[in-house]
C-alpha cells in the first residue's frame, strides 16, 4: 500500500511542482519564467517520554516502507546503521526540544509513523495527511511507549540500592508499574534484584544477576542503585559484567558503583582517573563535543537550567577525577586542571576500534534519587522530576540507543 502511495506522491509532486511557463526553450513564445518549487508533504511535531510531558533529543521519526519485525530479545550489538527496520520513505531525527519535521510524507489516509530510539519502539496512525501541506501533531501524542500493548520497551534489570532509588526515575519517566516484575522469565519488562539494603519488591538477589552471564544477557539494560558502599563480597564473579557489557549490554551504576572500574574490572580502569578531583560550584556541562552542548540546550528546555552549560546538582558524591578519551565526560566542577567528574560515559569493549565497539557504561557520581530510597514502590515516588534526575534521563536515552563513533 505505501509503495503505491510513494508512486501516488511521486505523480502529485510532479503535478504541482516545476512547471515551465513557456519561451525558455526558445522554441515556443509566451511568458517565460522562473519554474515553481516541488510542493512537500511533511509532519511536524514533538517526541516525548512515555509520560507524554518530557521532550526527547536524537528520536528517530519515520514513516515505514514495510512494517517492522520485532526486535530480538537479549542483549545483542547494536551498532548504529544508516537503514531502519523495514527501511524508511521519510525519516527525521529530533533536536534537542523533541521537535521534528517530517518531509516527503505520502498524503492519504492512515499513514503510519514509527517513533524509535534504541529498543525503544512505537507505531502511531495518522489518520489523514493532506497533499503539499505541513501537518502539525499535538504535543504529547507522539510519545514513547508506557508499556507493551502501545509498543516495544528495552528489558531493564533494576538492582535496588540503599542510598539511591533509581526505580522511582522509570515511573516517573511514565512506564506503567504493571511493566515492573520480579521473575527473570516473566513478560514484565522492568525486572527487580534486591541489592544491599535497597527497599523493593525484589524476590531475587544482586548476585544471582551479576554473578551469572546468561542471566544477564536476557537484559538489554542494568540499572545498578548505590548500595552506600562498594559491598565487593556480593561482586564475586565481577569479570561477568564486563563480558554483558562486551556483547552489546549497557550499564548503569552511581556511587559505589565505581567499584566495577576502578578495582574490580582491571580493563575499564583506565577510562578516567578513579579518585576525585577539585569540587566546586556551579557544575558544568562539558560542552566541548556536540552531544554534550545537545545535553546543555536539553537541560534549559525541560527546566533542570536557567544557564546554559550549568546545573545544580543536589547529592554529588565526588568519586572520579579527569576521564582518558575517548571516554567522555557529560557533567563536572572544579578546577580545569583538576576536575571532579559527575557523569562519564564509555564504550565496550574498551580499547577496540569504534566499529567493534558494540556496549556502553555510563557512571554516575552522585545519589540520583536519593528521596526516594525507601519509598514504598511505586506510590512513595514523587511526581517532579529534579535536575539531577533530568540528566539521568538524557544519559539513559543516550545509553540505550545504538552504539556510535563518540563525537
Amino acid at each position: 500500500m505505501l509503495r503505491r502511495a510513494s508512486v501516488a506522491l511521486l505523480f502529485l509532486t510532479i503535478a504541482c511542482g516545476p512547471e515551465h511557463r513557456g519561451g525558455d526553450d526558445g522554441v515556443s513564445g509566451g511568458d517565460a519564467g522562473p519554474p515553481d518549487a516541488p510542493c512537500l508533504t511533511s509532519i511536524s511535531g514533538k517526541v516525548f517520554a512515555p509520560n507524554g510531558t518530557l521532550p526527547l533529543y536524537n528520536v528517530m521519526v519515520y514513516v515505514p516502507e514495510n512494517p517492522p519485525v520485532a526486535f530480538p530479545e537479549g542483549v545483542q550489538c547494536t551498532s548504529c546503521a544508516s537503514d531502519v527496520p523495514g527501511g524508511a520513505i521519510a525519516k527525521a531525527i529530533t533536536g534537542t526540544d523533541g521537535s521534528f519535521k517530517l518531509e516527503g510524507v505520502p498524503p492519504g489516509e492512515n499513514i503510519p509513523i514509527i517513533i524509535t530510539t534504541g529498543k525503544w519502539r512505537r507505531r502511531l496512525t495518522v489518520p489523514f495527511v493532506g497533499q503539499c501541506v505541513d501537518l502539525p501533531i499535538q504535543d504529547g501524542t507522539f510519545r514513547l511507549p508506557k508499556n507493551r500493548s502501545e509498543g516495544e520497551i528495552p528489558r531493564i534489570a533494576m538492582v535496588a540500592g540503599g542510598c539511591d532509588g533509581l526505580g522511582c526515575i522509570l515511573t516517573k519517566l511514565g512506564i506503567d508499574p504493571s511493566e515492573f516484575g520480579t521473575d527473570i522469565n516473566g513478560p514484565q519488562r522492568i525486572v527487580w534484584f534486591q541489592g544491599v539494603g535497597g527497599t523493593s519488591p525484589a524476590t531475587l538477589n544482586a548476585t544471582s544477576l551479576w554473578g551469572d552471564l546468561e542471566t544477564m544477557k536476557k537484559f538489554d539494560i542494568i540499572l545498578n542503585s548505590c548500595e552506600c558502599d562498594v559491598h565487593n563480597e556480593n561482586k564475586t564473579s565481577p569479570d561477568l559484567l564486563r563480558q554483558y557489557a562486551d556483547l552489546g549490554g549497557r550499564v548503569f551504576g552511581s556511587h559505589f558503583h565505581y567499584t566495577w572500574t576502578r578495582t574490580l574490572i582491571p580493563q575499564w580502569a583506565g577510562t578516567a582517573n578513579w579518585q576525585a578531583g577539585s569540587s566546586g560550584t556551579p557544575d558544568l556541562v562539558d560542552m566541548s563535543h556536540p552531544a554534550g552542548q545537545a545535553l546543555a540546550t536539553w537541560l534549559q528546555t525541560v527546566g533542570a537550567s536557567t544557564t546554559l552549560g550549568q546545573v545544580t546538582l543536589s547529592q554529588k558524591t565526588p568519586a572520579v577525577g579527569a576521564v582518558t578519551p575517548p571516554t567522555v565526560r557529560w557533567l563536572y566542577a572544579g578546577a580545569a586542571s583538576n576536575p571532579t567528574t559527575h557523569y562519564l560515559s564509555f564504550q565496550t569493549p574498551v580499547g577496540a576500534e569504534p566499529k567493534d565497539q558494540c556496549g556502553k557504561v555510563v557512571y554516575a557520581g552522585m545519589h540520583v534519587a536519593s528521596g526516594t530510597v525507601n519509598a514504598s514502590f511505586p506510590s512513595g515516588c514523587n511526581a517532579a522530576f529534579t535536575p539531577d534526575e533530568k540528566a539521568l534521563v538524557f544519559l539513559l536515552f543516550d545509553l540505550t540507543a545504538c552504539v556510535d563513533i563518540i563525537l
